[in-house]
């Protein structure tokens, strides 16, 4: 004979792994984005996409990322490289994002003391250069 005890436990074991699987897709749609970058920064756009924006980038690049990313973004030592897929593929508002708010655990300090322009700068020099490279092949 089967149990109540038991009965209820097979229950709530079946509704929990519905209400798992249903919500799956929603729980792997918040972590979806460049380095965990939340939705609403992937939702924001560059107000600074010009050629004179990307060379202004590429100055701050130089001052304040190319230290530990290399000064053709190919990375040096555990900071990674900026010209791969990862990057190239990220939104504009997620880089900005991930430069603003950094992550010291992993080494990438918060870039929030350069001015919003100064920081999308640099995004657009980091976009600027992936269509370079894109071109070049």
């Amino acid at each position: 004979m089967i149990s109540r005890a038991h009965i209820l436990f097979t229950s709530v074991a079946i509704v929990s792994v519905g209400a798992a699987l249903w919500l799956a897709p929603y729980a792997a749609a918040q972590n979806s984005g460049f380095r965990n970058a939340p939705a609403s920064a992937a939702e924001m756009k560059n107000p600074y996409k010009s050629a004179s924006a990307a060379a202004a980038g590429q100055k701050l690049y130089a001052l304040n990322c190319a230290q530990c990313h290399g000064s053709n973004l190919q990375g040096i030592g555990p900071a990674p490289a900026l010209d791969r897929a990862p990057v190239r593929n990220a939104k504009p508002g997620e880089l900005f994002w991930f430069i603003t708010k950094g992550k010291l655990e992993s080494g990438m300090p918060s870039w929030s003391n350069l001015s919003q322009q100064q920081r999308w700068q640099i995004v657009t020099f980091l976009e600027s250069q992936g269509n370079t490279k894109a071109a070049a092949k």
